[in-house]
């Protein structure tokens, strides 16, 4: 297992609501260090102001950041089969970002700001920039 500190987020294109939620609670647990002292390596997230994304800082296994395991979990997560879920991935200026169908729909966007091999500083300037472009949507005052 590779620890992996820094910020990723999640977009609902699609969802229902029971499903955005179910999965906003299954992601809340992901965080390996959080009982630590430090906040930055807790769980704990941002939502966005309509609701449909939250941004998630932690210490994470790496390995379940990946887009396969990612597949895997969110077939898991509303048992369907793995292989009716696909992805795409791009590369933005924040860092890479995934967009997950199921059936061929669009359901859900995943980016990880600066990347998995990103310092945790790299991945914070990434979201501060992200939140910065993003400002209204995530309120902030200018």
């Amino acid at each position: 297992m590779a620890e992996w500190q820094g910020y990723f987020y999640i977009e609902n294109l699609g969802l229902t609501s029971q499903q955005k939620q179910t999965l906003v609670e299954a992601l809340r647990l992901w965080g390996l260090r959080n009982g630590d002292p430090s906040p930055k390596k807790r769980n704990h997230w941002r939502v966005r102001l309509d609701s449909d994304a939250v941004i998630f800082e932690a210490v994470f296994d790496a390995d379940n950041i990946s887009v396969l395991w990612f597949r895997n979990k969110l077939a898991e997560i509303f048992n369907v089969p793995v292989a009716n879920i696909t992805s795409t991935t791009t590369t933005t200026e924040y860092g890479p970002l995934s967009t997950f169908k199921y059936n061929a729909a669009n359901k859900l966007r995943m980016g990880i700001f600066g990347g998995l091999t990103a310092t945790w500083i790299e991945s914070h300037e990434a979201v501060l920039h992200f939140i910065t472009d993003n400002r209204n949507a995530w309120e902030l005052i200018p």
